[in-house]
């Protein structure tokens, strides 16, 4: 039992909640994780509908392959895709300074730098812009590319399959 006491008082608030969380977020601030993390649930849900999932085919990766593809090679469904991106602290990249983009990372990659006081402010006002953002970044792990589509194209069209509201009154980028 003191062991037990012992762990609860030891154990940090980015543990515990990594401990309940399937989602990889790491090195944010506590305000801007939680943000995402409500950001992550709700796109899993979304992907929970086969028409938002069509997003992995609507999309290809750099060599003309549908998104699906590298998604089915995992062997992971779409919601559970979500749990092995991680989500990271991007505030010290340009990107996040003085324009609208909410998150950045490269096509293929599995690591998505989150502007964390955007993110969360967009969070705060649309959640669902914020699941939106977090489907598109997944987009761009599984190897999409930018221009074309450009980034609001790619959020637009991925509100289009996962919006309640069809996507149009969608305003943020995503990188």
């Amino acid at each position: 039992m003191a062991g037990l006491v012992l762990a609860a008082l030891t154990a940090t608030p980015e543990a515990a909640r990594s401990e309940r969380s399937p989602f990889r977020i790491r090195d944010l601030n506590p305000m801007h994780a939680a943000s995402v993390e409500r950001a992550l649930s709700g796109a899993a849900l979304l992907l929970d509908s086969a028409e938002c999932r069509r997003i992995f085919a609507d999309f290809r990766d750099g060599a003309g392959a549908p998104l699906r593809d590298r998604l089915d090679g995992l062997g992971v469904s779409a919601p559970d895709y979500l749990t092995l991106v991680v989500f990271t602290d991007g505030s010290a990249l340009r990107a996040c300074h003085g324009t609208d983009v909410m998150a950045v990372t490269a096509p293929g990659s599995r690591v998505v730098r989150v502007c964390g006081p955007r993110f969360s402010a967009a969070q705060a006002r649309n959640s669902e812009l914020a699941e939106l953002v977090v489907l598109h970044e997944a987009l761009h792990t599984l190897g999409l590319g930018e221009n074309p589509p450009d980034s609001l194209e790619i959020t637009r069209r991925v509100g289009e399959r996962c919006s309640g509201r069809g996507g149009g009154a969608l305003r943020g980028r995503s990188d």
